[in-house]
């Protein structure tokens, strides 16, 4: 895994929160923060791109906190899926109240 610098900024106007990743190259890549979620004592962020183009499909990313200033793309698919589940679940729990 390759740690990715961590940037939070949340302009007036926006509600959603957005992280700037930029990756090993350089390239940066704006993503909106949909949520956090912790799973097996660890911590994720559940991010969605910004950039989205027309009828494209949209894949959320997770990340795994790491320090607090750093994440981490999760390359174990399991982990990966277990959080989205639990993070829906979380969602749709949070709806019904």
């Amino acid at each position: 895994m390759s740690d990715l610098e961590l940037e939070m900024n949340t302009p007036d106007e926006e509600k959603v929160p957005t992280i700037m990743l930029t990756d090993e190259d350089g390239t940066e890549e704006a993503f909106q923060v949909l949520g956090f979620q912790t799973y097996q004592e660890r911590d994720f962020a559940v991010l969605c791109p910004v950039e989205i183009e027309d009828d494209a499909e949209v894949g959320l990313v997770i990340m795994e906190s790491v320090g607090g200033n750093s994440l981490e793309f999760v390359e174990d698919e399991a982990v990966t899926e277990a959080v989205f589940n639990l993070f829906i679940e979380t969602l749709e729990a949070s709806e019904e109240e």
